[in-house]
C-alpha cells in the first residue's frame, strides 16, 4: 500500500470513529469509577493552585513595598 492510501485511510476510519454515535452499554467499575473521579477533582485542585500561587506572590510584593513605603 502506498502512502497516500494509507493516509486517506487512516483519516477515514478516524473520522467515522470519532463521528460515529452509539450507545455502549459497557460497565465501569466502582474502582475505576472512584480513580476518574478523585483525578478529576485532582486535576482541578491543581489549577486552582496554579492560579492561587501566580497571583499570589506579585500581590504579596506589591503589598510588601506598599506598607514599606509607609514607614
Amino acid at each position: 500500500m502506498n502512502v497516500k492510501f494509507k493516509n486517506k485511510f487512516f483519516f477515514l476510519m478516524l473520522t467515522l470513529f470519532l463521528t460515529y454515535e452509539e450507545v455502549l452499554f459497557a460497565y465501569i467499575g466502582p474502582g475505576l469509577a472512584l480513580g476518574t473521579i478523585v483525578v478529576s477533582i485532582g486535576l482541578v485542585l491543581i489549577l486552582i493552585f496554579l492560579v492561587v500561587a501566580v497571583l499570589y506572590y506579585p500581590i504579596k510584593k506589591i503589598i510588601l513595598k506598599f506598607k514599606q513605603s509607609k514607614k
